[in-house]
């Protein structure tokens, strides 16, 4: 039994390798396509940066390398009219094509916070005052976590700025334990993200997180808790945490560290989650609270549990997109709080 599990593991671990478009991101410009959509996607990352070629993107290209201090730019991402919810349709070998592709019609670095923050308001929609932060998961490279933020801000229609928090993953299968440092090395800097955004105004936070990006969220929301800045946590309007990859002593030992907790707080879970059955077997638990296999261990706390199971998987082997690559479970999500 013992072998098998393992041999399942690593069935998962190649499709992963295999199926998982790599990508990079491409400049196509500003081009009028019948039907594209233009979906900015703001961004604050501590990946260095390791910019290549003469494009416009040359200084846009972070690697998995880590960096102790953040930057800030934005990214216009033209998403293709014939778009198919849950999907990223990437280039093939073939240049970028935005009436087929995902591409970068614009772009801007900043060199420091305030203007960024400034461009975030601008795109506020009237008297809207609220901001999706998007924390993506293991295994995901910094033109992944672009692209996926530009889908989700797509297919749920958010019609407030979308950010995406672009932490040092390694984008690489095999390089779990690297993802999991780096989550550790990455708190300090969503900690300055969220002062960023909450500090001296009414801006309010939705916070989304994915799979190992879900243990980032709670490590840093205890961090700042422990901290005693109240009136971040105050202004941290929802959380939802989709597949989190944390062991669950782990979350309960979080969860009751923070205070404030925000509300709603939201837990998007699933049975079938081949990937969560990895990361299980990498760290010797029987399960990750993302497939929790006795919610009745989160009684007392202010949390909604959502079972995704049986939504199919999306866009990826293993289950473990299905809320945001699946079109039954963004169809049952997308009115739900806090994602609309």
């Amino acid at each position: 039994m013992h072998m098998m599990r393992r041999l399942t593991c690593l069935i998962i671990l190649v499709a992963l390798a295999g199926c998982t478009p790599r990508g990079t991101l491409q400049y196509a410009g500003i081009l009028s396509v019948p039907g594209q959509s233009i979906r900015p996607v703001f961004v604050a990352t501590d990946r260095q940066p390791a910019p290549r070629g003469n494009d416009p993107l040359a200084r846009q290209r972070f690697g998995a390398v880590r960096d102790a201090r953040l930057h800030y730019a934005r990214l216009d991402v033209s998403i293709p009219p014939d778009h198919r919810e849950g999907r990223i349709e990437w280039p093939d070998k073939t240049e970028a094509d935005p009436a087929r592709h995902f591409t970068v019609a614009d772009s801007e670095l900043y060199s420091d916070p305030a203007p960024w923050l400034a461009a975030i308001d601008d795109r506020q929609p009237p008297g809207g005052e609220d901001v999706v932060l998007f924390v993506p998961g293991y295994n995901t490279t910094h033109a992944r976590a672009v692209y996926r933020t530009a889908q989700i801000a797509e297919d749920f229609d958010a019609p407030q700025p979308i950010i995406a928090y672009s932490w040092p993953s390694a984008g690489m299968p095999g390089r779990y334990v690297y993802d999991r440092d780096s989550v550790i090395f990455a708190r300090d800097g969503l900690e300055q993200l969220l002062g960023d955004l909450t500090r001296g105004g009414d801006r309010t936070v939705t916070i989304v997180a994915h799979s190992m990006g879900s243990q980032l969220v709670m490590e840093t929301l205890r961090q700042i808790s422990i901290a005693g800045d109240r009136q971040t946590l105050s202004q941290v309007s929802a959380v939802a945490l989709l597949s989190p990859d944390i062991d669950e002593d782990v979350f309960l030992a979080q969860a009751r560290r923070i205070d404030p907790f925000p509300q709603p707080f939201v837990l998007m879970v699933s049975a079938r989650d081949r990937v969560l059955e990895l990361a299980a077997w990498l760290v010797g638990r029987p399960s990750r609270l993302g497939s929790i296999e006795d919610p009745g261990r989160l009684a007392g706390l202010p949390v909604t549990v959502v079972d995704l199971t049986g939504l199919g998987e999306g866009g990826l082997p293993g289950g473990h997109s299905t809320a945001f690559t699946a079109p039954a479970a963004i169809a049952l999500i997308r009115d739900m709080a806090p994602i609309d």
